[in-house]
C-alpha cells in the first residue's frame, strides 16, 4: 500500500471519528439556527453601516450614530459568541484542531523519530529550542 493509500485510510478513519461526527452535528445546529443567523446578519449590517460611515469625512461623521451602532454591534457579539449553538460549535471546533495536532504529531513521530516538542521538554530529549 502506498502512503497515499495509507493517508486515504487514515481520513476515512477519522472522517468516522465521534470527534468528526460531533462537528458536523454542531456545525449543521449553528448553521441552521434561525435566532443565531439573525444575530449575525444584523452584527454584519451594523458593522456595514459603521464602515460606511467611517468612510465619511470626519467633520461628516454622526458621532451620536457611530456610538448607538457601537453599542449594537458590541450587544449583538455578545449575542452570538454566548449562543449555545456558537459555544458547542467552536468547543467541537477545538476538538477537531486538537485530535489534528495529535495525528499530526503521531505522524511525525513515527515518520521522523521525534516528537514535535509541547514547550514542557517532556517529549523533546532536552533538544528543545526553548532551552538554548
Amino acid at each position: 500500500m502506498t502512503v497515499l493509500e495509507y493517508a486515504k485510510k487514515l481520513g476515512e478513519a477519522i472522517a468516522e471519528d465521534e470527534i468528526i461526527k460531533n462537528l458536523n452535528a454542531s456545525k449543521k445546529a449553528y448553521e441552521e439556527n434561525l435566532e443565531l443567523q439573525h444575530f449575525m446578519f444584523e452584527y454584519n449590517a451594523q458593522r456595514s453601516i459603521l464602515g460606511a460611515e467611517y468612510q465619511k469625512e470626519l467633520s461628516e461623521q454622526n458621532e451620536s450614530l457611530i456610538n448607538l451602532v457601537k453599542e449594537k454591534i458590541d450587544e449583538l457579539y455578545s449575542a452570538i459568541v454566548n449562543h449555545e449553538d456558537y459555544l458547542a460549535y467552536v468547543k467541537a471546533q477545538e476538538a477537531v484542531n486538537k485530535l489534528m495536532s495529535d495525528v499530526n504529531s503521531e505522524i511525525s513521530f513515527y515518520a521522523f523519530g521525534e516528537r514535535p516538542c509541547t514547550h514542557d521538554c517532556s517529549s523533546c530529549s532536552s533538544n528543545c529550542a526553548q532551552k538554548k
